[in-house]
């Protein structure tokens, strides 16, 4: 096997490891950025860094063909709520630029994210352990085909 071969393996078997780590760490990241607000420490890239590892996480998951369609629920709902997020925060700009008409359907339609997100998070770890169903020796396999790689690139 030469080394175009096995890199292309190596991408190939560790899919699905790198795949279930990202399914399962995004819900984790949430729940702690949650946790990091309700603590009062506000950060913005938290929230991008999240969606960024959706977007990877997602396009990953569309290559893994032994696992349902349910893989693509929760990223879907995750850029469900972040486009919500935008379109709240326009209309939150615009409320305060107009000197505050104390409009409480703002407020109230925002409270629509939080269950949005708790539905994502259940959905993540749905996928996950759908994907542990479907690629039970992932972890060994993505091991064996790294190992392999790395010994090809060193004879070489």
């Amino acid at each position: 096997m030469d080394l175009k071969a096995a890199k292309a393996e190596l991408r190939e078997k560790s899919r699905p490891y790198q795949t279930y780590s990202y399914y399962l760490i995004i819900p984790i990241f949430i729940i702690l950025v949650f946790l990091l607000s309700l603590v009062g420490y506000n950060k913005g890239t938290f929230g991008t860094i999240v969606f960024v590892f959706v977007i990877f996480a997602h396009v990953w998951a569309s290559k893994l063909d032994l696992v349902k369609k349910r893989k693509h629920v929760a990223p879907i709902l995750m850029y469900v709520t972040q486009g919500l997020g935008v379109v709240l925060m326009v209309l939150l700009v615009t409320e305060v630029s107009a000197g505050g008409t104390r409009n409480i359907s703002l407020g109230l339609s925002s409270l629509i994210l939080l269950p949005i997100e708790i539905i994502t998070i259940v959905f993540f770890f749905i996928s996950t352990n759908d994907i542990k169903k479907a690629y039970p020796t992932m972890k060994e396999d993505a091991k064996a085909a790294r190992q392999e790689y790395q010994e090809l690139r060193r004879s070489k």
